[in-house]
């Protein structure tokens, strides 16, 4: 509640004169208080100086007498100085006592009446200190009295020792008891240890009582070295002196603090009183003028302020107002003014006004005032047209938020705490919304763009102004622009190529899924920064970084593809093969605003091709290899065989040790033909389902027995069974460890472990999906140099100087052939790591049986067909060895004529060996279909240098009986005769 001026005026005097009051009243207290305490402390000074010339009066007073007799002792013996002392020491109080000790601290003379204590050796005391010092206060040795002591050193070593009784000092201080000056006043003294030398209360002497404990709630002095302390519950003003004789005592004279409060506080009430009468008779005085010359002349002018009417102009205050003030005479004066001035203003607001409504009302925007309370104070046309009122009437007052904004696009109520459009009120700040909707007069909601901005009068918010613009049409653009954004962000997220778009600054604009793979960069981390930052692509063997695809775009204005080599480094320093593309971005003028950089990783692809190409190489090779290997195979059957022969008809031990080295070496020769056919295209190997771990330990055993070189194995037990050609594996695995030994010529060490695998596709491409057995072979020897481990798998290619260059190649050839894959790691001066990965047999669990070889009788007839007229010669000779009748044939038509024709005589062949492949005529392949068609009880045999194609690794699919490669030996013909007549 407001509260007038005069009342306001007079409160605040009131309040001044309290203040100035109190002020005074404290200031005179201190006064009262310090000048009170300076008289108590000079009347205590005074009496200290007092006490304390009759306390060294007391104690030195025979002083002079004693140092006196001491001058004027003898220098004789001790007797002569104890009679003389006994002569002429008197004292006046009987109190006191004298004693003289000798060297050895024996008294020798004592004053009477204790003369029984002559001859009594005292230990020197703590309370005999050096010469004219006194001892602290103490029990005499003599009596029960309270004494100090002076010594006093003589000629000889002999020591006059005087004793003062305490109580004689007691008589001494009476003076102050009887000539008080404050009635409850107190002297004491305290020796340098804090005991009673003297005290009103004598048992405190008596007793030597440390009082000084007692007081130990000592308070600093505020000045003159007064102090208060508190003893038993009372407390006490106290002025404190230290003696100079005897040195380190200490005089008190204390009286009860109560004494001089009393004394200031009568003081000062007196004091108050006056100070009260006299601010009360100011207060009055001034009270009677402000009514006067100040309430009055402001009542009449606030009065006449009051019928103010600011419709009316010309209107004037009277001077007579001023009530003869002239400070209120220029107030009525700059009033009149005033009143003129404002007339003027208010037409010229009035002007304005008209001025603001014209430039709202002609605004496109719709426009709203809001006051402190949310209410409209204003509107243009535009929000009325848009909204649909017909009038600002309707609106003038009320909650704006209710009315246009009280809901969101879904109809969830939009609480009014958390109105945008009211934070230019309500917080003082700008605020700008775009994603909102205002609700019409009929309840239809449409989509608006709005700003809210404070509206301040000084530096007070007194409401807010709202901006907004119907944003119907745009809304929907960006939906349809939303949707066809979100259509080529789906399809740049789907398509499995890398897509990377710039400015034509080169500057990232947008990263696909794909691309933030390849390049460790995320699109909120990408975008902005320099192409060469993101993708960083530098050429595969120079390492120097490529031209940026963007600079090659922006220059030619047309699709670029990228140089060969490239490699890109990601953000995490993985290295991937890349191909990529790069092609201008045009809006509708055809201008360059941007550029699309496409790529893909290849280095899968690219590992692939060069295992394709590798394959080529081996293929080709293989084809030559099978036609050299053929018609050395048929060379060497006609060697061997006719070696065999000849070792079995020798009859010289000469002979068959010459022989038997001759078909060791054509045996060697055949080992060669089967490296070689390795390679040819068809072969494949003659396989069963096996454990490959008794394979591995024999074959690596068999190549480092008696060498340096240590071999561990780790095989689980649970390792799956596998299809292979043990002879071939065998082979795999005496290649690879051989090459470790030889790589380890001092010695070392290798580690073969197997395990089951299951691959997935990732990690080696050329692999099909599925379960494998992974062996891992591991040297401890040179390692592999970088630069030729690319070539370590080619025919022909070796480092040794023993090698033929065929036992890796060999080893690929066989590994690829049984469906799986070897791999290879190493690092010059740590080693290096061969693995291979078979697939796992479809019947893992089962092994199939060993059949044994049974004896049959070698009689009967043989029809060998072979192009090769020296091959029949030896086959023909071997057979008959064996008991058999031969017939001979040069090609399939010619075998089918012959066996014809032995049939029709009634001697049937037994068994037919047939060549698999006859150079222009039918081969065995096609020649046992013919006879097992018309004479299906035939037993056929095959016969080729190709020893491992898919004939003889699976013959009886096709067929035949048995098979026997050649070149053969004359055991070995015979086995696969026995197989095909049982």
């Amino acid at each position: 509640m407001n509260r007038s001026l005069e009342r306001k005026i007079r409160h605040i005097l009131i309040a001044v004169f309290a203040f100035s009051f109190l002020v005074a009243a404290g200031v005179s207290t201190v006064g009262i208080y310090l000048t009170a305490r300076g008289e108590y402390l000079s009347q205590m000074r005074s009496q200290v100086n007092i006490a304390q010339n009759l306390i060294a009066d007391f104690i030195f007073g025979y002083d002079d007498h004693i140092l006196s007799i001491i001058r004027r002792s003898p220098d004789g013996s001790l007797a002569e100085v104890n009679d003389f002392l006994k002569e002429k020491l008197h004292f006046h109080n009987p109190g006191d006592i004298y004693y003289l000790l000798d060297e050895q601290h024996r008294i020798v003379l004592i004053s009477p009446p204790y003369e029984s204590y002559t001859g009594m050796a005292l230990s020197p005391q703590s309370f005999h200190r050096t010469s004219s010092e006194i001892s602290d206060v103490h029990q005499s040795l003599f009596s029960d009295k309270t004494v100090i002591t002076i010594q006093y050193p003589m000629a000889g070593g002999i020591t006059l020792i005087f004793e003062r009784d305490l109580q004689t000092i007691n008589r001494t201080m009476s003076f102050f008891e009887k000539s008080r000056v404050f009635d409850d006043q107190a002297i004491f003294i305290l020796t340098s240890e804090g005991k009673v030398a003297y005290h009103p209360d004598a048992p405190l002497v008596k007793s030597r009582h440390n009082l000084a404990f007692d007081m130990r709630e000592w308070q600093l002095p505020a000045a003159g070295n007064l102090s208060s302390y508190k003893l038993y519950g009372q407390k006490y003003i106290a002025y404190k002196k230290e003696l100079t004789v005897p040195q380190g005592w200490t005089i008190y004279f204390s009286v009860p603090a109560g004494r001089l409060l009393a004394h200031v506080e009568k003081v000062v009430l007196g004091q108050l009183v006056m100070l009260l009468v006299f601010f009360g008779v100011v207060y009055l005085i001034l009270q009677l003028s402000l009514n006067r010359y100040f309430s009055r002349p402001v009542r009449q002018i606030v009065k006449s302020l009051g019928r103010y009417d600011s419709n009316r102009e010309g209107q004037t205050m009277e001077p007579e107002l001023a009530c003869g003030v002239q400070e209120f005479a220029a107030i009525i004066d700059a009033i009149n003014a005033m009143s003129a001035q404002v007339d003027r203003s208010s037409q010229q607001l009035r002007r304005s006004e008209e001025q603001s409504r014209l430039l709202l009302n002609s605004t496109a925007e719709a426009i709203y005032g809001l006051d402190t309370q949310g209410r409209c104070t204003f509107c243009n046309s535009s929000f009325l047209q848009m909204m649909g009122y017909a009038s600002e009437a309707e609106l003038l007052g009320e909650n704006m938020h209710r009315l246009i904004h009280h809901s969101h696009a879904d109809g969830r109520e939009y609480v009014l705490d958390e109105c945008l459009a009211h934070r230019g009120f309500l917080e003082g700040m700008g605020s700008h919304i775009d994603n909102e909707v205002f609700w019409r007069s009929d309840g239809a909601a449409f989509a608006v763009e709005y700003w809210s901005y404070p509206i301040f009068q000084g530096d007070q918010i007194i409401g807010a102004v709202v901006t907004f613009i119907d944003i119907t049409k745009r809304k929907q653009a960006e939906e349809k622009l939303a949707e066809e954004k979100e259509q080529l962000a789906v399809t740049l997220r789907s398509i499995g190529d890398a897509v990377i778009t710039t400015d034509t600054a080169g500057r990232v604009v947008l990263v696909n899924r794909v691309a933030e793979e390849l390049t460790g960069w995320r699109q909120q981390e990408a975008r902005g920064r320099p192409l060469q930052e993101v993708f960083h692509i530098v050429d595969e063997r120079s390492r120097k970084p490529h031209e940026s695809p963007v600079d090659r775009v922006m220059r030619s204005g047309a699709i670029v593809e990228l140089a060969s080599h490239a490699l890109l480094i990601a953000r995490d320093g993985a290295e991937r093969a890349v191909a990529d593309s790069g092609a201008p971005i045009r809006d509708r003028q055809s201008r360059i605003i941007g550029v699309v950089l496409v790529f893909r990783d290849v280095t899968q692809s690219r590992k692939m091709q060069e295992e394709a190409f590798k394959a080529r190489k081996l293929e080709s090779i293989g084809v030559l290899a099978g036609g050299i290997a053929h018609d050395f195979n048929n060379i060497l059957t006609a060697i061997l065989g006719n070696i065999s022969l000849a070792g079995n008809m020798a009859a010289d031990e000469r002979q068959k040790a010459l022989l038997a080295s001759a078909e060791k070496a054509s045996v060697r020769a055949r080992g060669l033909t089967q490296q070689l056919l390795t390679f040819a295209k068809g072969g494949e190997p003659v396989t069963e389902t096996s454990s490959i771990a008794e394979v591995i330990r024999e074959s690596a055993g068999f190549v480092l027995h008696g060498s340096n070189v240590a071999c561990s194995f780790v095989i689980p037990d649970k390792l799956r069974l596998v299809n292979i050609d043990k002879g071939q594996i065998s082979q795999v695995i005496q290649n690879i460890v051989l090459n470790a030994k030889e790589a380890m010529p001092e010695g070392g060490s290798i580690s073969i472990v197997c395990d089951n695998y299951q691959h997935t596709g990732q990690d080696h491409p050329v692999l099909a999906p599925g379960d494998y057995v992974q062996i891992s072979i591991a040297d401890t020897g040179a390692g592999i140099a970088p630069e030729i481990l690319d070539r370590i798998f080619d025919p022909y290619f070796t480092t040794s100087k023993q090698g033929q260059g065929l036992g890796l190649a060999v080893t690929r050839s066989i590994i690829a052939k049984h469906g799986g894959h070897v791999a290879v790691e190493s690092k010059v001066g740590e080693g290096s790591v061969f693995t291979i990965y078979l697939p796992v047999s479809g019947d893992s669990d089962k092994l199939l049986p060993e059949v044994a070889a049974r004896s049959l009788s070698a009689t009967g007839r043989v029809l060998i067909m072979d192009d090769e007229e020296i091959v029949r010669e030896v086959m023909h000779t071997m057979l008959q060895q064996l008991g058999f009748e031969v017939l001979a044939a040069r090609d399939g038509q010619e075998m089918l004529a012959v066996y014809r024709q032995a049939v029709e005589e009634g001697r049937p062949v037994d068994v037919v060996i047939l060549d698999l492949t006859i150079p222009g005529g039918m081969g065995g392949k096609e020649a046992v279909k013919r006879l097992l068609h018309k004479y299906p009880e035939a037993r056929v045999v095959v016969a080729s240098g190709y020893y491992n194609d898919p004939v003889m690794a699976d013959c009886a699919s096709y067929g035949f009986k048995a098979a026997v490669a050649k070149p053969f030996q004359f055991e070995e013909l015979s086995q696969a005769l026995r197989k095909a007549m049982e």
